[in-house]
């Protein structure tokens, strides 16, 4: 972030740096790490195995969907075991330009008891009216949302 200038206005910013060809560098701010990134395999020139722009956009809506939902918890006092979100983009040709049309969230909240289950609801209904990138796009957004209770490590059972 640039710098809070009024209240509920924040700055923020991002750098890049062209490395060859398709290939280029987001550069971290404030000790964050460099992401490479490169058009993706998809279009002619693309290069498997690097972060797309596209694949970016989604890890943004991602994982701003993820820090809302642990803000709101905290200040909610709700314990998450786990979250996990997928996010699937459909990009489609509309008037001459390729765009998003669609993003399908598949976020999963995980709670301990299921006591918490009507709170979790609550939270992760608060996180998408809350969430500042997906609030910032005109693509349709379809919610998936789910609270499941964790049973262990890895057994998580949908109730």
């Amino acid at each position: 972030m640039i710098r809070k200038a009024e209240k509920n206005q924040y700055w923020f910013e991002a750098d890049i740096k062209w490395m060859q060809g398709s290939k280029g560098e987001l550069i971290g701010k404030s000790g964050s790490e460099n992401i490479r990134f490169a058009t993706p395999p998809e279009f002619p020139g693309g290069i498997d195995g690097v972060w797309s722009p596209e694949q970016l956009f989604l890890g943004s809506l991602n994982s701003c969907m993820m820090t809302t939902c642990m803000a709101i918890a905290a200040k909610k006092n709700l314990v998450i075991a786990n979250f996990e979100c997928n996010a699937i983009g459909l990009v489609q040709l509309v008037e001459g330009h390729l765009e998003f049309t669609s993003i399908e969230l598949f976020p999963k909240v995980f709670v301990s008891k299921e006591e918490d289950f009507s709170l979790a609801n609550d939270v992760l209904l608060k996180t998408y009216k809350h969430c500042i990138i997906a609030n910032s796009i005109k693509t349709w957004l379809v919610h998936h949302g789910e609270v499941l209770l964790a049973i262990g490590d890895k057994a998580h059972v949908a109730i």
